[in-house]
């Protein structure tokens, strides 16, 4: 909510707390991730290691792949960021319609 109102420093204490709470949250390194790419270049190393570790726990994760693609991209890796964007185009063409969990 934070980071959407652009209250960015709002929302990077909020992922920080989640994480502190519940450290192997994917959504939470995803989003840390990324709000770290936007707000500052020199985070990119932080970045990585957030994006990189919500895939060592949830390898199959297409925004994840996507994420560190656009870090790799923007830290000037660019063979590294296209298979980071086949990767997550490759997860995105083999999702399910809906979620298996929903239909239990």
């Amino acid at each position: 909510m934070f980071e959407r109102q652009g209250e960015n420093d709002k929302a990077l204490s909020a992922y920080i707390n989640a994480l502190l709470v519940e450290p192997n949250h994917v959504q939470c390194k995803i989003l840390l991730g990324s709000l770290l790419t936007k707000m500052d270049p020199g985070m990119l190393p932080l970045a990585k290691a957030l994006l990189s570790d919500a895939l060592r726990i949830e390898p199959t994760n297409r925004v994840a792949w996507y994420h560190l693609g656009l870090v790799h991209r923007d830290d000037g890796r660019v063979a590294d960021a296209a298979d980071c964007f086949q990767a997550a185009s490759m997860l995105e063409e083999s999702d399910p319609i809906e979620k298996f969990s929903s239909i239990l």
